[in-house]
């Protein structure tokens, strides 16, 4: 990975009725992935999405051995071969999206994840639908344990919304980062374009359906 926690550059977060997404903007070089699953091709951030439910228990679109975690942060990569996004959802091989697992903790105010925080502390001002607040370049280090702890799991398979595009080699990373109970709230704040509350955006966890997923140490 490179450039996904630069201080140069610009960061916007944004409320689009559905979720919330993290873009970077105006960096000196894009923020990449490649090799492992992705062989020699390099795929550019486009952005980061998060998952989550209506309680702590239940919101992430991938398990381990059957747990279920909090939330589930989705950084989506776009093959520069093809040169934008909107080219690539018909290959097989367009996207590769880094999950990033997020497990809610009863922690005081003071505990809370401080890198995480960087996004939460600013939730309060992209409540409407449609709103955007500047974030600092930085605002994804939080991602960066996860990354260098030991191992991924990989498999192909699609987009988690309609249509579904079989276009995505996903990446899940299994060390969870560790957030407190009022930063995932904080999240279901938020309100769509109809002014109602998203308590919950995630997919169900679908059934392998002969996909093989591989464990890469």
């Amino acid at each position: 990975m490179s450039g996904h926690w630069n201080q140069d550059g610009k960061a916007k977060m944004r409320n689009i009725g559905t979720t919330v997404q993290i873009t970077l903007e105006e960096n000196k070089s894009p923020a990449t992935i490649h090799g492992g699953p992705l062989a020699n091709d390099v795929y550019e951030l486009s952005e980061i999405v998060f998952r989550w439910g209506s309680s702590n228990c239940k919101g992430a679109e991938h398990t381990l051995n059957g747990t279920w975690f909090t939330m589930e942060a989705e950084a989506i990569h776009f093959n520069k071969r093809y040169e934008t996004i909107d080219n690539c959802w018909d290959k097989h091989d367009g996207l590769a999206i880094c999950s990033y697992l997020l497990q809610a903790y009863q922690v005081p105010v003071w505990d809370e994840h401080p890198l995480f925080a960087k996004i939460t502390d600013n939730l309060y001002k992209i409540i409407e639908s449609d709103s955007c607040v500047k974030l600092l370049p930085n605002c994804l280090c939080w991602m960066r344990q996860a990354c260098q702890a030991s191992g991924y799991y990989t498999y192909l398979g699609s987009i988690t919304t309609f249509p579904f595009y079989e276009c995505v080699t996903w990446i899940v990373f299994p060390e969870p980062v560790r957030i407190s109970e009022n930063q995932a709230e904080l999240f279901r704040m938020l309100r769509n374009k109809q002014g109602m509350c998203i308590t919950e955006n995630y997919r169900e966890v679908q059934k392998l359906n002969g996909r093989v997923v591989y464990y890469v140490n």
